[in-house]
């Protein structure tokens, strides 16, 4: 009886130390996935990133090369894609510029024109990239008046805004403002929650221009990635020779 007793403990006491072996080999196990997995997701949003700022370098080269195209009246830009409701004969959200027939553009925000441009048709997260213009560089009678230039805050005073002529944004991994490209109707992605990135999206000619943070951070979320254009940045490969810009 005592052996058979103590067999039946030995037996027990190998099974338990079985189980507790196994439960250690699992939590170094946890332990190891979780370190490769963080950097693995960070890797994932890094290439995201730097994915679409290489769409947005692309698209500044793809506006500079439909300025040149236009012939009979050099350096105008490209009408932004409305995001609206088609106007006349434009369709909103087709990625074809919205121009009316008097040569002022339908809306002087929304989509860039990734059709009009020859491009890929969003960023890395799926959504299109939005686009400005000023009035002055979009129409035939190019003046270039601070007046209605793009205003870039580049802090929280804005007291001193960076002047544009035009500008590419992407609104980053969340989207919030931004439309997919899956998604025609014209209705758009959750709407964003911090000053900043509301800001970026309610179609006006101010915009915010910051570094990235996250939602627990002062001022909220905010990841979009702006890519402005300068007038003088826009006249120095525009004007060549010089004498193309005499009088602007």
């Amino acid at each position: 009886m005592r052996i058979r007793t103590n067999s039946r403990i030995g037996a027990a006491a190998s099974a338990g130390f079985t189980l507790i072996e196994l439960a250690i080999v699992l939590f170094i196990v946890t332990l190891l996935l979780g370190g490769v997995l963080t950097p693995l997701g960070q890797q994932i949003a890094e290439r995201q990133i730097s994915e679409t700022r290489r769409a947005l370098d692309i698209s500044r080269v793809a506006l500079v090369g439909y300025a040149l195209r236009q012939t009979d009246q050099l350096g105008v830009l490209p009408c932004p894609d409305s995001r609206g409701t088609a106007t006349n004969d434009n369709a909103a959200n087709d990625g074809l510029e919205d121009r009316l027939a008097n040569g002022d553009c339908a809306s002087y925000t929304g989509n860039l024109p990734w059709k009009t441009l020859g491009l890929a048709d969003g960023d890395a997260w799926g959504n299109r990239l939005g686009y400005a213009a000023s009035p002055d560089w979009t129409g035939p009678n190019r003046r270039d008046s601070a007046t209605t230039l793009l205003n870039i805050c580049l802090d929280k005073t804005c007291a001193q805004p960076m002047a544009a002529a035009a500008l590419v944004i992407s609104y980053g991994r969340n989207g919030f403002g931004a439309l997919n490209v899956n998604n025609t109707d014209g209705g758009g992605n959750l709407a964003p929650t911090s000053a900043d990135e509301i800001e970026n999206s309610n179609m006006d000619n101010r915009f915010v221009m910051q570094a990235q943070r996250a939602a627990d951070r002062p001022g909220g979320e905010f990841d979009d990635l702006l890519l402005p254009l300068s007038p003088d940045w826009l006249r120095g490969r525009l004007c060549d020779p010089a004498s193309l810009c005499v009088g602007d």
